[in-house]
């Protein structure tokens, strides 16, 4: 269980890696009113969407600690906004709701609209740059649209590496159970069978 546990935490630092990589390519994905994705938020979102609260802590603060290197400005501040959606999102799915496309779009489009705009304000408001308004509306309001809109790309990837591990579980649970089942039937039949030598 920790080992395949391990392995699907590797393959979300390799996804994250990846899309960091393909994010950051120059002419590699197209643009949107001059503007590129931020693909490592979304997936912060997604990994929520089927783990555990501590885990999404956990990939909430890694994944902001690779946006704010890649965009520049304070270490740890996108980390925080992504800690508190990927928290409330696990805590919700776990205690209340089921995990669905839905659901990851709303987190979605809540956590590219926070983390764009505290880019905004860090680069644009306290650097009191002029006509902030219309930088906000020409290049960072397109980079949330095109954030949330490859959201169910990155669900689909984030799916293939966790959908995959929980199936994993479900055919051990139900091979242990199989064996349990079986130990006491043979346990019952040995029971049965100094019965008989008694009687």
């Amino acid at each position: 269980m920790g080992n395949r546990r391990g392995y699907r935490y590797a393959l979300y630092v390799l996804e994250i890696f990846v899309l960091y990589l393909i994010e950051g390519t120059p002419h590699l994905l197209p643009e949107f009113y001059l503007a590129k994705p931020l693909l490592v938020v979304p997936v912060a979102v997604c990994i929520a969407a089927f783990e555990s609260p501590q885990c999404a802590i956990g990939f909430g603060i890694f994944c902001g600690i690779v946006i704010d290197i890649g965009t520049g400005g304070a270490v740890g501040l996108t980390s925080v906004i992504l800690v508190l959606v990927c928290c409330l999102e696990s805590y919700l799915n776990s205690k209340y709701l089921k995990e669905n496309i839905y659901m990851v779009l709303i987190y979605s489009a809540v956590a590219s609209a926070a983390v764009v705009s505290l880019k905004f304000f860090v680069f644009y408001i306290m650097r009191r740059y002029p006509d902030a308004l219309n930088g906000y509306v020409t290049h960072y309001l397109p980079r949330i649209v095109y954030t949330w809109a490859v959201t169910p790309f990155v669900y689909l990837l984030t799916v293939l590496v966790s959908k995959t591990f929980i199936k994993d579980k479900k055919k051990i649970k139900v091979k242990s159970r199989k064996r349990s089942v079986q130990s006491q039937r043979s346990s019952a039949s040995r029971r049965r069978a100094k019965m008989q030598d008694v009687l």
